[in-house]
């Protein structure tokens, strides 16, 4: 059975998250699920 490879996001893409996050529109769940990220990856 293979590993599967690690996602690596790059620095403007954390960039785009971490504005949405902050503006408040949208909930962190929304955000989680819209990006395919976990709550922990969000909020750290």
């Amino acid at each position: 059975m293979a590993k599967q490879k690690r996602r690596n996001f790059t620095p403007e893409f954390k960039a785009e998250v971490i504005l949405e996050t902050l503006t408040g529109e949208n909930s962190q769940a929304e955000l989680s699920h819209r990006y395919n990220l976990s709550d922990n990856q969000l909020s750290k």
